[in-house]
């Protein structure tokens, strides 16, 4: 009776269960299918933000850390899933119900919004809007296309792309495969091996191009067709997932699967990741908020050259661009001098575990012998690159570059753990470098131990290079600082030493009196003559090598002093006259710095080395000249690469310019992460004066604002594990300054063995004119001593706190003196330079000093600010609001070339200042 009743019992149940297995779709039986669209979600923003109407030729990007797109605002692009190329000439179609005609996205696309999380198109048309929203993830391999249509008519969407699997450069990959998975609604692009894999799909798409097995092979584009009707999209987007894999197909139908389910969370992952990178970085408010959003998207720019490769791991890329019929999207792959220069940057906004991570990378790859990577291909894993290739080990900049950059991160950050774990590999480049000394004249050598900055063209080959020369000092003082953390007295000690050899080996050695600049580079005979490229004024260029064919000296007037000038290596004097030369118009243009005075014999504006500007050579000009407190200088050439951020692509800046007109190369890297990185050191180190040292135990604020600034701002500092804000107001002759230490930084705390707490020492030092007094400073209303000294162009009272507080009010109280600033128009593209150069401005009692350089036959406004009357002086001047004055300054000489003018102007007493 008991199994009676069980078998009735088990017979039940199975029934219910049949008629409720039935009674369910086949859909519900089995695993859920992705949606055919992505609900609408709030595209919510991280806070960075830039719009504009879209230009013909400008480049995009969005970027990851294991993706990319890069295309042009009104062209196709292409798509990138390191170390993959998966597909390029991507383009976006309509087709309204009832039009005969297809309508090209590209030719009515009106406005590009860029965020740090998203790029957004607008296209608009009498019966349609659409967006289109493309992001990519930050850490996952593959990028997503959201688009938002809506229509008052019903229309089909379609997307076109040819296939074109292929590993970055210089590996190859045999013919791919091209196949449409109906079920899953997406295309595969496979070769040979099945080890790559891409995957583009939408999960309302039908394929209406892919060719018959029987058919000829074509290079044709694939298309595909998603219908959008009205009442859908007023609720939904349509999604498109690209992505791909070096594991295999189902390692990239994964990544598809994955990617494709969770569009919304992705998104707003992205949001999250860069409103914690904006937070937890340093940001500043000036009264130029052209440069506060420059700076904004720098630190985007730079934080989006983190890169991870599958095979490789994660380091810093150097730029992006479109790699059209190749395999080299700009510099997207590793370099080691690219990331060591970027490194001070990234320190400078306390992003401290970015630069750990980069420095791993390269301590990973680096030789057996000491010396660092140049370049690594994102192939590098599946080829032999660092044995069969000579591109790997091509530089001799990036070994003491690495010394030196380990140094600036202990400085800051405190993190004494990874010097101690990294001193070996420190110790071996430093070594490496100083045997490439082979002569011991204490300058380091690039013959047989490779190219410094200049690697080819007419300044090539040479034998030691000024630009090694300030690199070496800097490394040299560098391992000396890390070897008394390390408590190795001896070698900091020949370390100093032979920093001091180098100094007084560049004075007794490039120094030309006569002209008032450091020559380039010491030369030895080429073993083949030096031949000219094909280009302007060929004739001239070709006779000027003949010459340094034959020379010792290559006495060419370069900016290439700049970067000892950097780190303050070079005799005051001297400098002085050096940075007259990076200032003048025959160096610095109105969107940066050449490589070599258009006044050489060798100049071509079309030249990658000697003639084009790139912003990295703007940036070493401003570091320099903030250096030895020139600040007119300086500031001129950070404004011109901080302007470049709004000119071609949005929000970014290129690699080179041509140095006759502003309008980028072709081949330059449209978003190139150093030049990035040469607006944030400058602005920070250079015009906010802003640097923590002593392992971040001490701050230093020093800045030289300009004359028109009464007040900045900075936030979120990090020296060591603190991180301070630091605000300046200035009227009324007085000048306070706070700084407040806030709790300690999630990004800037890298474990390091400093112990949280207050900084150790903080040096408070603001630049004042020449013909101010300063009469008093007070330090949280205690009166104060102070230190005066005069360089350059301006002066300092410096005070320093011990033991410091953690809340600092500094008020100076002073005479105000006499200082010149200029209103900076925009950049205009494919504008030739006009701008009003101010080398030099010093007053004194009696008069206004100024050298000043302009074109011939036109005259430029000069603004001044002084306590003072001014006084005749053989040009127009005028008060204006807020009694300042305005010069107008006429050049004579040939109209259209620049020329120089000294002016003296006298300053008489007129009262109190009114503000």
């Amino acid at each position: 009776m008991k199994k009676w009743r069980n078998f009735l019992r088990l017979t039940l149940c199975s029934f219910v269960l049949l008629n409720f297995l039935a009674a369910l779709s086949p859909a519900q039986t089995q695993m859920a299918p992705p949606p055919s669209f992505t609900p609408k979600f709030t595209l919510r923003k991280s806070g960075a933000e830039l719009e504009r109407r879209t230009q013909a030729g400008s480049f995009f990007d969005v970027v990851g850390r294991r993706s990319a797109i890069f295309g042009y605002e009104h062209r196709a692009f292409e798509a990138w899933v390191y170390p993959l190329k998966i597909l390029d000439d991507f383009r976006l179609s309509f087709q309204l119900e009832g039009y005969p005609l297809e309508i090209q996205a590209a030719d009515i696309a009106v406005s590009i919004n860029a965020r740090p999380e998203a790029t957004i198109f607008t296209y608009t048309h009498s019966a349609f809007t659409a967006r289109q929203i493309i992001f990519a993830p930050v850490d996952e391999p593959g990028i997503v296309m959201l688009l938002d249509v809506q229509s008052v008519l019903p229309l089909n969407v379609t997307w076109s792309f040819r296939p074109r699997l292929k590993l970055m450069w210089p590996a190859g990959l045999m013919t791919s495969n091209l196949s449409w998975v109906e079920k899953e609604r997406a295309y595969y692009i496979t070769e040979e091996t099945n080890c790559y894999v891409g995957v583009v799909g939408s999960p309302t798409a039908r394929d209406i191009s892919l060719m018959p097995y029987q058919e000829e092979p074509r290079d044709v584009p694939v298309r595909f067709v998603v219908e959008a009707p009205i009442e859908a999209m007023k609720k939904n987007f349509i999604p498109i997932v690209i992505t791909g894999s070096v594991e295999g197909r189902a390692a990239a139908k994964a990544n598809y699967e994955r990617i494709l389910a969770a569009v919304p969370s992705l998104y707003e992952k992205n949001v999250a990741y860069y409103e914690r990178f904006q937070k937890e970085t340093v940001n500043v408010t000036t009264p130029d908020e052209r440069l506060n959003r420059a700076f904004e998207w720098a630190k985007i720019g730079v934080e989006k050259g983190v890169a991870t490769n599958p095979h490789l791991g994660t380091g810093l890329v150097a730029g992006f661009r479109t790699s059209g019929e190749s395999e080299r999207p700009g510099f997207a792959w590793f370099f080691g001098r690219d990331a060591l220069w970027t490194m001070f940057a990234i320190n400078s906004y306390g992003d401290f575990a970015t630069t750990r991570t980069a420095l791993e990378f390269l301590k990973k790859y680096q030789r057996a012998d000491g010396k660092i990577p140049h370049e690594i291909s994102q192939s590098a894993g599946v080829i032999s690159w660092f044995t069969e290739y000579q591109y790997p080990w091509a530089s001799a900049d990036a070994t003491p570059l690495y010394v030196a950059a380990h140094a600036d991160y202990w400085r800051a950050s405190g993190d004494t753990d990874l010097i101690r774990a990294h001193w070996q590999s420190i110790k071996k480049a430093y070594r490496f470098a100083a045997a490439t000394d082979t002569d011991g004249n204490g300058l380091i050598e690039n013959t047989k131990f490779g190219h410094g900055w200049v690697e080819g063209g007419a300044l090539h080959p040479l034998h030691e290079e000024i630009y090694m020369q300030g690199v070496w000092i800097e490394a040299s003082r560098s391992i000396a600082e890390l070897a008394g953390v390390m408590n190795e007295p001896e070698l900091a000690a020949a370390a100093r030493a032979g920093a001091e050899r180098t100094r007084a080996a560049i004075e007794s050695t490039y120094w030309l009196a006569d002209r008032g600049f450091y020559a380039f580079a010491t030369n030895r005979p080429p073993a083949k003559p030096r031949e000219a490229e094909p280009g302007p004024n060929r004739i001239v260029r070709q006779a000027r090598m003949n010459e340094l064919d034959k020379a010792t000296l290559i006495d060419e007037d370069t900016i290439l002093p700049a970067v000892p000038l950097w780190w303050g290596t070079l005799q005051d004097d001297r400098a002085q006259l050096q940075i007259d030369h990076l200032g003048a118009a025959a160096m610095a243009t109105d969107w940066g710095a050449r490589l070599i005075s258009e006044k050489s014999r060798l100049y071509d504006p079309l030249s990658y080395h000697y003639g084009s500007v790139w912003p990295l050579f703007t940036g070493w000009a401003a570091m320099g000249a903030y250096r030895y407190n020139r600040p007119h200088v300086g500031y001129q050439a950070l404004t011109a690469n901080a302007l470049l951020s709004f000119t071609e692509a949005l929000g970014y800046v290129t690699e080179l310019i041509s140095g006759e007109v502003n309008t980028p190369f072709g081949r330059s890297s449209h978003h190139q992460v150093w030049s990035e990185a040469m607006i944030v050191t400058p602005l920070l180190r250079g015009l906010l004066g802003i640097e923590a040292n002593d392992g971040g135990r001490s701050l230093r604020f020093a800045p030289q604002l300009p004359a028109d600034w009464n007040q900045i701002a900075v936030s979120n500092f990090a020296a060591g594990p603190n991180q301070f804000d630091l605000t300046l107001e200035r009227g009324g002759r007085r000048e306070t300054i706070k700084i407040v230490k806030r709790a300690a930084s999630v990004v800037a705390n890298t474990a390091g063995n400093i112990t949280p707490g207050i900084a150790r020492q903080i040096v408070i030092a603001p630049s004042f004119p020449l013909d101010a007094r300063v009469r008093s400073v007070k330090v949280n209303n205690r009166t104060t001593k102070f230190n005066v000294t005069r360089a350059g162009d301006i002066q300092r009272a410096e005070v320093v706190v011990d033991n410091a507080p953690e809340n600092i009010e500094a008020v100076f109280t002073y005479d105000e003196g006499t200082d010149v600033y200029v209103q900076t128009p925009p950049l205009k593209p494919g504008a030739h330079s006009e701008g009003l150069r101010v080398l030099r401005a010093r007053a004194d009692a009696n008069a206004l000093r100024l050298t000043l350089e302009g074109r011939g036959g036109r005259s430029y406004a000069l603004c001044v600010r002084t306590p003072r009357r001014l006084g005749e002086s053989g040009v127009t001047a005028k008060q204006i609001d807020g009694g300042d004055y305005e010069l107008l300054v006429a050049f004579d000489g040939t109209p259209g070339i620049y020329g120089r003018r000294e002016l003296t102007i006298p300053l008489y007493a007129r009262g109190k200042s009114s503000r």
